[in-house]
């Protein structure tokens, strides 16, 4: 009798280890989403500035190519690449080869220009 009873007690503490165990990397792995989704917010809900050369407009994507400088606040090089538009008449007055000023975010994994202006 004894003896099961030492048994029952081992195995419960074994038991106890092994649930606190998950328990913890549950916990660790929360811990690191949460951290992982309060960084994407923030980058979603910052707003970057930049200039550029227009190379394209795609109207019906809803797409501008632009050749922009570096963006300090992303750390990006100078490099050309797509962005998104929602309203079409942001793009009123723009045109291929303009010098352009332009603000942007990130929303939903793409980058969306929110303002955009010729210099010229």
């Amino acid at each position: 009798m004894k003896r099961n009873v030492m048994y029952f007690i081992s195995n419960f503490c074994v038991v106890l280890v092994v649930t606190g165990f998950i328990t913890m990397q549950q916990t660790e792995a929360s811990s690191i989403q949460l951290a992982d989704a309060a960084a994407a917010q923030k980058e979603t809900a910052m707003s970057h500035e930049g200039t550029a050369t227009v190379k394209t407009i795609d109207m019906e994507k809803g797409v501008v190519k632009l050749a922009h400088g570096p963006v300090a606040s992303l750390k990006w090089p100078a490099m050309t690449m797509n962005f998104k538009f929602i309203d079409s008449a942001l793009i009123q007055g723009i045109k291929v080869d303009d010098a352009v000023t332009f603000t942007f975010i990130k929303s939903n994994g793409d980058y969306v220009v929110t303002h955009i202006k010729s210099s010229q």
